[in-house]
C-alpha cells in the first residue's frame, strides 16, 4: 500500500476512535429533566357527552397537579405530562380512548375515568396490558372486583347506597321509588339502596331504569307520579337529569327527590329552569376534607391556576388520583405499569390528599368515606347535613 494511503488509513481509524469516544462520553452523561423523555399519565375523562359539566372541572384538577408536580422537578427527575382523551360518556368511546393511550401513546398509568360504565368497558384492558387505572369518581360496586390493576380514590357505593337509604329512613319515609339511570352506576346504586332500605323496615314499590339520552320521560315520571312512593331516590347524570326534573316539574310529581353525587354540583343551575325544578331536592356526595391543610393547600393552588372559578365536584379526587400516581412512580423508581401498581398500595398507606386519607384495601378500594348532604335551595346547594363514621347528622330546615 503507497505511503500516503497508510497515512490516510491511520488518520481515519484516529478520528473514528475519538468521535466513538465522544459518543461514550455522551451517552454516560446524565441528560438535563428537561432534555429527557417525559413522565406520561394518561388522563381519560367525559369532556363532551352527558357528564361534560363535571369533566372539564376534573381535568382542571389534574392539570393542579401536574403544574405542581413539575414546579417542584418532575417525576424521577423528568417533567410530567398529561396526554388527555375524552372518554364522551360513552363506554365504547371510552374504550377506543385508553386503547389509544396504551398503544399510542405509550402510557403506564391512567387517571381515570369518571363513569363506572367507562371504567368498567376499560378494566379489561389496562389488566390485559399492565396499565394501572386510578378512577376519580367509579363508584359501583362492580369496581371493586375490576382488576388487579384498578384503583379508585372515592368509595363504593355499597356506602353511598346505606347514605341514601339512611337519609330516607330518618326523614320517615317507608315507600320509595328508585329513578336511576340505565347503567352499571345507576343499577348498582338502585341495589345497595334497596337493600339498606329494606332492611329499616321500608320498602321499595316502585323501580324504574331510565334509558340515557332518550329525550322524554313523561311515561316513567306519570307512572311515579300515581305510585304511593313518598321519596323518590334518583341516580342521573346532568344532561338527563335536566329533562327528567323539568318534565316532572311539569307533571305535578310531588315526591320528595334524594339525589345520588352524579348531579350534586351547582352546574346543575346552568340549566334553564332547575333552580325551580329542584327546589326542596337533598342530595348526597363524598365529603372533602375541606379543614385539612391538604384540602387548603390543593384549593390555594387551583384558585392560582383558575383565580374566577371553584373547585367542581371531583376536581380534588382527580387531583388526588394523579398525584398518587405520580408518587407511585416515583416510589417504584421505574415507569413500569406493575412497579407502579405495588408502589400504590404503598405509598395509599395513610396516604392524606385533598378528599382524605386515601389508604387502598387489597382491591384496590379506599377504605374509609365521610359524606355530606346538600338541600337545593333558591338555585344553590347548601350543606344540610354530613354522614361521619355511619352516623347521619342533619341540619334541615
Amino acid at each position: 500500500m503507497p505511503g500516503g494511503k497508510v497515512y490516510l488509513l491511520i488518520a481515519m481509524v484516529i478520528a473514528v476512535g475519538f468521535m466513538a469516544g465522544c459518543t461514550q462520553e455522551k451517552q454516560g452523561e446524565k441528560k438535563p429533566a428537561a432534555e429527557q423523555e417525559e413522565i406520561k399519565i394518561g388522563v381519560l375523562l367525559p369532556l363532551s357527552g352527558n357528564l361534560a359539566p363535571f369533566g372539564e372541572g376534573m381535568l382542571k384538577g389534574a392539570r393542579v397537579a401536574e403544574r405542581e408536580l413539575n414546579d417542584a422537578g418532575g417525576v424521577l427527575g423528568r417533567k410530567v405530562r398529561l396526554v388527555v382523551e375524552d372518554t364522551a360518556t360513552d363506554p365504547a368511546k371510552a374504550v377506543e380512548a385508553a386503547q389509544k393511550l396504551i398503544n399510542v401513546d405509550g402510557v403506564q398509568a391512567i387517571v381515570g375515568a369518571a363513569a363506572s360504565s367507562a371504567t368498567l368497558a376499560v378494566a379489561p384492558i389496562c389488566e390485559e396490558n399492565g396499565v394501572v387505572l386510578v378512577s376519580p369518581a367509579s363508584t359501583s360496586p362492580l369496581v371493586t372486583d375490576a382488576g388487579d390493576y384498578i384503583f379508585r380514590v372515592v368509595a363504593s357505593d355499597t356506602l353511598q347506597g346505606k347514605v341514601l337509604a339512611d337519609l330516607a329512613t330518618e326523614q320517615g319515609y317507608r315507600r320509595a321509588a328508585t329513578f336511576v339511570i340505565n347503567n352499571d352506576y345507576g343499577v348498582g346504586l338502585q341495589d345497595v339502596f334497596t337493600e339498606n332500605f329494606e332492611a329499616k323496615g321500608g320498602r321499595v314499590v316502585l323501580r324504574i331504569q331510565y334509558d340515557p339520552g332518550k329525550g322524554d320521560y313523561r311515561t316513567e315520571l306519570q307512572r311515579l307520579r300515581d305510585s304511593d312512593a313518598e321519596v323518590v331516590m334518583f341516580v342521573s347524570y346532568p344532561e338527563d337529569a335536566s329533562v327528567i326534573l323539568r318534565q316532572a316539574m311539569e307533571l305535578g310529581v310531588e315526591q320528595q327527590w334524594i339525589a345520588a353525587e352524579g348531579i350534586a354540583s351547582e352546574e346543575m343551575f346552568n340549566y334553564a329552569g332547575m333552580a325551580e325544578a329542584m327546589e326542596g331536592m337533598l342530595l348526597t356526595k363524598p365529603a372533602s376534607a375541606t379543614d385539612s391543610p391538604e384540602y387548603r393547600h390543593f384549593y390555594e393552588l387551583f384558585r392560582q391556576m383558575y383565580p374566577d372559578e371553584e373547585p367542581g365536584i371531583y376536581a380534588d379526587t382527580t387531583y388526588d388520583a394523579t398525584m398518587m400516581i405520580a408518587r407511585a412512580i416515583e416510589q417504584a423508581g421505574s415507569y413500569d405499569g406493575e412497579k407502579i401498581k405495588d408502589a400504590l398500595y404503598q405509598i395509599s398507606k395513610g396516604y392524606k390528599g385533598a378528599t382524605g386519607d386515601k389508604t387502598f384495601d387489597e382491591n384496590g378500594d379506599i377504605i374509609y368515606q365521610d359524606y355530606v348532604v346538600l338541600k337545593a335551595v333558591n338555585g344553590t346547594l347548601v350543606e344540610a347535613g354530613t354522614w361521619k363514621r355511619g352516623r347521619l347528622v342533619l341540619q334541615l330546615q
